[in-house]
């Protein structure tokens, strides 16, 4: 029987080149330059995205590279890259080359990925503005 997961994974995805990550204390914060919109990523999540930053990578050697660093959960890691595909963070491409060495030393936990409540433009105004009052 197919999972639903299995279903709708790519076999094998790359990073967008329109994202711009930014390392955090605790993880990363994706910018969709497309969408303008940011993802907070928690440590484990920003560890399996640095898995197809730089080259495509197949779901099958993410999940064994995932329990390499202590997952236990194959479900929550599928569930993440679930959610990659459908935030359209990640896309379907050809043969996945051998996954870089990217360090992982924390405690593992299930990778969590949050989207922010409203796009960039959303959030700043730009001084040119003429519906903002000037400060006199």
């Amino acid at each position: 029987m197919i999972s639903r997961s299995a279903a709708v994974l790519p076999k094998t995805v790359t990073l967008r080149p329109t994202l711009v990550a930014t390392v955090v204390e605790d993880g990363a914060v994706l910018l969709d330059l497309d969408s303008k919109y940011f993802y907070a990523l928690n440590e484990s999540a920003w560890a399996v995205v640095q898995l197809f930053e730089t080259t495509a990578a197949s779901v099958d050697a993410v999940l064994a590279q995932c329990a390499r660093w202590g997952s236990k959960d194959d479900a929550a890691v599928r569930a993440f890259l679930e959610q990659l595909t459908e935030q359209q963070i990640v896309e379907e491409c050809g043969a996945g080359d051998p996954l870089p060495q990217v360090p992982f030393n924390g405690e593992w936990c299930s990778p969590v990925m949050r989207r922010q409540a409203e796009p960039l433009q959303n959030i700043v105004t730009s001084a040119f503005d003429p519906s903002i009052p000037l400060a006199e």
